[in-house]
């Protein structure tokens, strides 16, 4: 399948954080081969925890104060992975757990929140999308909610080739050696110092590769894949290696 303009990969995810902890390896390995990558950040992550690890609704846990760290940890995150385009929605983290906050993200109606989405896809017209997985019940209500969102834009534009969720199990059609840019992803994931996110990620095939589930496909590209643009061309240049 053929495209105009540059290979463009465009993420859709929960949180500041997520774009370095769930995907760092593939937007650094593609952003060295000149795909402009597109994240869209739908939260502004203010449940996460403090410094010190004090969490929300605990003595000195301050929400504002939280998202500003964040936000700036973000920026620092795309410096490092080659992020080209930062889109953030700005909604209200939805919290882990308990009651939600009022006007927060999961409460958004999904149409609602992908149609903002979707006039960024018409925008910056990707072949590929990558989000989070909608069908995994063991993760945040954001995550799921920015997966539902996440596919509903994609549907309602029919611009992108490929969608494809994040994979941790057996069901990944698609793994992409990421072992070149490992040090990358640490480094980005190290931005958020705040949020103990290495302590997390301790398993070496997290950094040496990542696995998706393809959802959609129009390129009708055979299984299973080892690149996210496999099956697609595209005419003009891509932007300059970084």
């Amino acid at each position: 399948m053929q495209f105009d303009g540059p290979r463009t990969l465009l993420a859709v995810h929960a949180h500041p954080d997520d774009e370095s902890r769930s995907t760092g390896g593939i937007l650094a390995h593609y952003a060295r081969q000149g795909v402009r990558i597109v994240l869209v950040t739908c939260t502004s992550g203010e449940l996460g925890d403090m410094p010190g690890g004090i969490k929300p609704g605990e003595l000195n846990h301050h929400p504002q104060a939280v998202a500003a760290r964040r936000r700036a940890q973000l920026n620092a995150a795309c410096d490092v992975l080659g992020i080209t385009d930062l889109e953030l929605l700005g909604y209200h983290d939805s919290g882990e757990t308990g009651e939600v906050p009022p006007g927060a993200f999961c409460s958004i109606p999904v149409e609602t929140a992908a149609g903002r989405v979707a006039a960024l896809i018409e925008h910056f017209r990707p072949q590929v999308v990558v989000t989070h997985d909608h069908h995994n019940p063991h993760q945040h209500r954001d995550h799921v909610h920015a997966a539902r969102v996440a596919q509903h834009a994609v549907k309602e534009t029919g611009i992108p080739a490929k969608l494809y969720l994040e994979a941790h199990d057996s069901l990944a059609t698609t793994t992409v050696d990421t072992s070149a840019v490992a040090d990358v992803k640490r480094k980005a994931l190290h931005c958020y110092e705040s949020q103990s996110l290495i302590g997390k990620l301790t398993a070496q095939q997290r950094f040496a590769a990542e696995s998706y589930i393809r959802a959609i496909d129009t390129t009708n590209a055979p299984l299973p894949e080892t690149d996210l643009f496999a099956g697609i061309t595209h005419h003009g240049p891509d932007l300059p290696r970084w």
